[in-house]
C-alpha cells in the first residue's frame, strides 16, 4: 500500500465538466473487487450513490453527471472495454484504472484520465491494494469524500507491519482448520466485500470452494437451509468475521446462530480484527485471509498462482470474438 499511496498522490485528474450526481465502478474479478471494499469503506462519508457494474451492460441512468470509473488491472477484461465503450456514449467522467492493455490504449485515443497501476504481479488478486487506494483517491479528488483516508492507510500499514508474524500464525492455523472442509464464511453486512474477496481468493489461490453470507439477512432466508444436506455439515466448517463495528444487533444474531451452527458442524472459529478504524480491520482480515488461502493451497498441494480453467474459458471465448 505504500507505493500505491504514493501513486495516488501524483495522479493527475482533470476536473470533471458537470456536478457528479452518480458512481459506476466497473470492474470483474480481481479488478472489480476493490470496488467492493471502497463502497464499504466510504459509506458513512460518501456524498452521492455508488453503483458496482460487474457485466458488459452499464445502467441505463449513466450520463453526463456520472463519475464511471473502470477498473482493469489487465486491460484486456472484455467485460470491463465493453462497458466503457457504451460509457463513452453518454457523456459520463470517466477515468481508468489500469496497467495498460486495450483499455489503456482506448483512455489514450479518448484522452480519459487514467491512473497506471504496476502489472508485474501479473494477477489482479495481488493488486487489490493499488486498486481501491485509487478509487478513494478518485472520490477524494473530485470532493465526494471529506477525507482521501491517507491517515487511516498509513496507520494499517504500520498494524500489519507490527501483526506480520501473529497474521501468518493465525492463517496457518486456520488454513489447517479449513483443509478438504466446506468453508462458510459469516459477518456483519459491513463486511460483504472483505468475505466477496475473501470467497475469491479460496478458489483462485486454494483452487477450493467456500461459502459466504451476511448478517442479517441470511437469517431471512438461508438460515433455515440449516439442516439438508446432512452429510455436507459433518464435513464443513464456520468461521466468524468480528470487527468492533458490527451492529449491536447483529452482534446478538451472531451469538444465537453460533448455537446453531453447532449442533451441525464440529467447528466454529472466530476472527477478531484488530486495528482501531474500519479501514484497519477490514484490511487486517484481507490480509489473514489472504494468507490463509495460500496456506491452505499449500496443504491442497496445488500452486496458488495458476488460474488454468479461467484461462481455459477465456481461449474458448476468443474463438467466438
Amino acid at each position: 500500500m505504500v507505493e500505491a499511496l504514493d501513486i495516488a498522490t501524483k495522479a493527475t485528474l482533470s476536473k470533471p465538466s458537470q456536478p457528479i450526481h452518480n458512481i459506476v465502478i466497473t470492474g470483474m474479478g480481481g479488478s472489480g473487487i476493490g470496488g467492493n471494499l471502497v463502497t464499504a469503506l466510504t459509506a458513512n462519508d460518501i456524498s452521492c450513490p455508488i453503483t458496482l457494474s460487474k457485466s458488459y451492460d452499464i445502467p441505463a441512468f449513466v450520463g453526463s453527471n456520472s463519475l464511471f470509473i473502470a477498473c482493469s488491472f489487465s486491460g484486456n477484461t472484455e467485460e470491463t472495454i465493453d462497458a466503457t465503450n457504451k460509457a463513452l456514449k453518454t457523456g459520463a467522467k470517466i477515468v481508468c484504472i489500469t496497467s495498460g492493455g486495450k483499455l489503456g490504449e482506448l483512455a489514450s485515443a479518448n484522452k480519459l484520465d487514467t491512473i497506471h497501476i504496476p502489472g508485474r504481479s501479473g494477477s489482479p488478486r495481488a493488486s487489490i491494494g493499488y486498486s481501491f487506494v485509487q478509487l478513494l483517491h478518485i472520490f477524494h479528488a473530485f470532493g465526494l469524500t471529506k477525507s482521501a483516508y491517507t491517515s487511516e492507510l498509513e496507520a494499517t500499514i504500520k498494524l500489519l507491519d507490527v501483526e506480520n508474524d501473529n497474521i501468518k500464525e493465525a492463517a496457518k492455523a486456520l488454513a489447517g482448520q479449513m483443509k478438504e472442509k466446506l468453508v462458510f464464511f459469516y459477518g456483519d453486512s459491513k463486511l460483504e466485500a472483505v468475505l466477496i474477496r475473501t470467497q475469491q481468493q479460496i478458489a483462485e489461490n486454494s483452487k477450493h470452494i467456500s461459502h459466504v453470507n451476511v448478517f442479517p439477512e441470511m437469517n431471512h432466508n438461508e438460515l433455515v437451509g440449516w439442516k439438508y444436506p446432512e452429510g455436507i455439515y459433518a464435513n464443513a466448517i464456520v468461521v466468524l468475521t468480528r470487527t468492533s463495528f458490527e451492529h449491536p444487533r447483529n452482534t446478538i444474531r451472531i451469538e444465537v446462530c453460533k448455537g446453531i451452527f453447532k449442533e451441525h458442524v464440529k467447528e466454529t472459529v472466530e476472527l477478531v480484527a484488530k486495528g482501531t478504524s474500519f479501514t484497519e480491520q477490514s484490511i487486517y482480515l484481507i490480509h489473514l485471509l489472504d494468507w490463509a488461502s495460500y496456506y491452505l493451497a499449500e496443504l491442497n498441494n496445488v500452486d496458488p498462482f495458476p488460474v488454468d480453467v479461467i484461462n481455459y474459458l477465456k481461449d474458448e471465448l476468443a474463438k467466438h470474438a
